[in-house]
């Protein structure tokens, strides 16, 4: 367990949600590197070659959410293991709330995290799935 990490790692989802709450895929594609890979929720696998590529992807994301009447998210339960000095695995479980504080999605997802001079950007992420039932 690496808590200043961890701490870290919340920050940094902290921001990343902060450009999710923008609904600007630009904002969020910020947060990436390029190229990068995304495993979602339904077992797609999407790489992206340039930051246009990432926009336009989570450009449909947020406004999916939007359309589940989202109006924002939280990151819990952050937990990170560090890899060698400038990278890390870290894992967040996100509720994206709506209006009233109900949940209208909840998912937990691991990312493969490299620390540049700017700071913190995602190389990988990984929707964690559930085995059917």
């Amino acid at each position: 367990m690496a808590p200043a990490l961890d701490v870290e790692m919340s920050v940094f989802f902290h921001r990343y949600n902060e450009a999710f709450a923008t609904y600007d895929g630009n904002q969020i594609a910020e947060l990436y590197c390029v190229p990068c890979i995304t495993m979602r929720g339904d077992g797609s696998i999407h790489c992206f070659q340039s930051r246009d590529e990432i926009a336009r992807f989570f450009q449909g994301v947020v406004d999916t959410y939007r359309r589940e009447g989202a109006v924002g998210g939280t990151p819990h339960e952050v937990v990170a293991v560090p890899i060698g000095e400038r990278s890390a695995l870290a894992s967040a479980t996100w509720k994206n709330l709506r209006d009233d504080g109900s949940v209208a999605r909840q998912f937990r997802t691991s990312y493969n995290v490299v620390r540049f001079a700017e700071g913190w950007r995602i190389l990988a992420t990984t929707f964690h799935q559930s085995a059917a039932a």
